[in-house]
């Protein structure tokens, strides 16, 4: 570990202790927030924390805002997992007596996240609960407290909560293999692999190859982790990706491009929600592109944004603008009772109007 992060990770391990050591005390769990639209690196981390908790003897779950990715699947993870909107034993009885297992929730911990906004039907339960904790990279956040832990040049929350659980290991005496678990060493460095592009980003520092090493020797696969994350597809999703790259229109002199995947293309080729995901990079990778964007419509009518850039757009930036947020290069947002169509047509008038 870098000597600049020691400083937050200690003190987010401290906090993380005092909350387990009350949970224990008064019988109490802890729930762990990712945002909504989840993606790897709010998995992995969510999963290190929890990974974290139970191993030093707290109850401790994910509070998963809606199902699994598919390719996600591989992690092994769902016995972390509770859907506060699910139909299992355990999300029945939180709705009538608002305790998982009897115990009710005494901490929430939010990893890749700081708003509650954007953890979809789980953000009533986080703003319920007096005790927070945060651990986030998003340079967005602009509220600070001796709770948060935020770090917008990390390459990940994950790679964050690898050193949390560093600093765990050195407060109780413990090795870092009784922290983390095979499957939760598994999932945080699938969270490194997704927003480091593969160590390709330029947010991957020799600490982060550092981190994914130690990772590995914990049980971290990472030919496993990087085939089921980017390359393994379906025959469905691959047709709807092809289908949505064969529609990508080009705007500012090719420097901008976007595709609209509305709900019927989904319907149609018979894939998740999750069958574009490819198609953001692909596009910015084009020659000439330095911004991309796809937009999807999901079942319920929501509309989320993918943003990419190069080197110069601020994808964070754009982001807000649609009520969502991100990263420089990295961003995304959601849209709510509006029709797809419109919406890509406003944005492709901000963005004439930008580049």
């Amino acid at each position: 570990m870098r000597e600049r992060y020691k400083e937050g990770s200690a003190r987010s391990a401290k906090n993380i202790l005092s909350v387990i050591e009350k949970a224990k005390d008064d019988g109490e769990l802890i729930l762990v927030f990712p945002h909504r639209s989840v993606d790897g690196d709010c998995v992995g981390s969510s999963s290190g924390v929890v990974s974290i908790i139970r191993a030093l003897g707290a109850d401790a779950y994910v509070a998963i805002p809606e199902e699994l990715p598919e390719n996600m699947s591989f992690l092994g993870i769902s016995d972390m997992l509770f859907r506060p909107d699910g139909d299992s034993e355990a999300a029945k009885e939180f709705k009538e007596t608002r305790t998982i297992g009897g115990k009710k929730v005494g901490a929430v911990i939010a990893t890749d996240i700081s708003e509650s906004s954007r953890m979809g039907v789980s953000g009533e339960i986080f703003d319920s609960v007096e005790t927070k904790i945060v651990i986030d990279h998003h340079a967005s956040v602009t509220s600070r407290s001796d709770k948060m832990w935020i770090d917008p040049e990390a390459s990940s929350a994950c790679e964050m909560v690898f050193y949390v659980a560093e600093m765990v290991a050195e407060f109780t005496g413990k090795a870092l293999k009784e922290i983390l678990y095979p499957n939760a060493a598994k999932a945080v460095l699938a969270g490194i692999v997704t927003d480091t592009g593969r160590f390709t980003f330029k947010n991957t520092r020799p600490e982060t190859l550092e981190t994914a090493g130690a990772l590995i020797d914990l049980g971290g696969d990472i030919s496993d982790v990087c085939y089921n994350l980017f390359d393994r597809k379906t025959k469905q999703k691959f047709l709807l990706s092809a289908k949505a790259r064969s529609e990508v229109q080009f705007f500012c002199d090719d420097k901008f491009a976007i595709t609209v995947v509305p709900y019927e293309q989904f319907e149609f080729y018979g894939a998740g929600p999750d069958g574009v995901d490819d198609v953001v990079s692909a596009m910015r990778d084009i020659d000439s592109v330095e911004l991309a964007i796809v937009l999807r419509q999901l079942q319920n009518g929501e509309i989320r944004g993918n943003v990419r850039s190069q080197e110069y757009f601020d994808c964070c930036k754009f982001a807000e603008y649609f009520g969502g947020g991100g990263h420089m290069r990295a961003a995304g947002f959601t849209v709510r009772d509006a029709d797809i169509n419109d919406v890509a047509e406003e944005i492709i008038k901000k963005v004439q109007n930008e580049l």
